[in-house]
């Protein structure tokens, strides 16, 4: 991590520490500070890519904290793949920061309890979108429109979500985009009962087991913005040879550019690089580490402005993506219902 990413999750780290002591003594959170926060978020992000890359690395720290800068950075760039710009995006990055607040009430225990909880000990959990709610009520009317955004981080579009069981369009866009991520920061992150998943297999496992659950321009935003595999990963192709993804091409998730590896035993060999979505010959085969900062050269402001015109254009992949993920399920669904009926001694 470069020094000045390093200094600002420092600090990021300490103002999220004291609206924790804020909501658990009671007191006015520093909203004024967390403000500062979303907009270097967004400042960043215009600049560069590595808040993302260090988002999606596994940053140590406290899992509850660091999930609150992750989903601010990680809300914020599937924003910007929506549309979102302006005071429309600072109120995004805001949101990701503060959109789990309510849990500062609930016992630390029980957030990081490993066994399953029980019915009580889950209604408690639940209440944590309420109480986010009252604590940033509390700060006045100019800061209501958070407040619902928190009470809604938790909501589904298939209505199963809680603390108000709200269904489609019911749910804030801004509300969805923070739950969207939040899982998906869940899913790449480090936990007692399982090992962290890679971002392409969070992404597959949100494609297949979410695809009800959020609107399909949020699981597209997040997919384009974030890639199947995204800046830093190293992967190996399907010639062998391994690099690491250098740059995400938007209209092929599956097809990145890929900065491949020197090849040490040939003296003067360089490093190159192969953009898949030219090479249809050529694919990615296998994913070895996850992102790393060290590991990715940013593109300079008017090379990203060039990138982000060419993602304007519809992705046509990843329609397909979710319609063959659709057809899987229902495949298997039916082969699952067909055992269900058949004898015991035919299963």
């Amino acid at each position: 991590m470069g020094a000045v990413l390093k200094s600002w999750y420092e600090r990021a780290i300490q103002v999220l520490d004291a609206a924790a002591v804020a909501v658990q003594g009671r007191q006015t959170v520093p909203l004024q500070d967390l403000e500062l926060l979303a907009a270097d978020v967004v400042s960043s992000l215009h600049a560069s890519d590595e808040l993302v890359v260090e988002a999606l690395s596994g940053p140590p720290g406290s899992p509850l904290i660091t999930n609150l800068i992750n989903v601010a950075i990680l809300g914020t760039k599937v924003g910007v793949g929506l549309g979102y710009y302006g005071e429309e995006l600072h109120r995004l990055a805001l949101a990701g920061l503060v959109h789990d607040i309510g849990l500062f009430t609930v016992p630390a225990a029980l957030i990081t309890k490993n066994g399953r909880l029980t019915r009580e000990e889950r209604a408690l959990i639940e209440q944590h979108p309420q109480r986010g709610y009252e604590v940033i009520a509390t700060s006045g009317p100019s800061y209501h429109w958070l407040a619902d955004l928190i009470r809604q981080a938790h909501e589904r579009s298939n209505g199963q979500g809680y603390p108000n069981r709200l269904q489609g369009r019911q749910i804030h866009e801004m509300a969805q985009i923070c739950g969207v991520v939040d899982v998906f920061d869940a899913l790449v992150s480090e936990r007692p009962y399982r090992r962290r998943l890679l971002p392409h297999e969070a992404v597959k496992e949100l494609l297949v087991a979410e695809r009800a659950t959020f609107p399909r321009e949020i699981l597209k935003a997040l997919v384009e913005q974030l890639s199947v595999y995204p800046l830093g990963t190293t992967v190996r192709l399907t010639t062998g040879e391994v690099g690491v993804v250098g740059k995400v091409n938007s209209r092929y998730p599956l097809r990145p550019v890929v900065r491949l590896s020197p090849q040490e035993k040939l003296e003067g060999s360089v490093t190159r690089q192969i953009d898949l979505s030219l090479t249809p010959l050529v694919a990615v085969v296998e994913t070895l580490t996850p992102p790393s900062v060290g590991s990715v050269t940013f593109a300079s402001v008017s090379a990203r402005r060039q990138i982000s015109a060419a993602a304007t254009v519809a992705s046509d992949h990843f329609t397909s993506l979710l319609e063959s993920l659709d057809a899987v399920a229902l495949t298997i669904k039916g082969v699952v219902e067909t055992k269900k009926n058949l004898p015991p001694s035919h299963q």
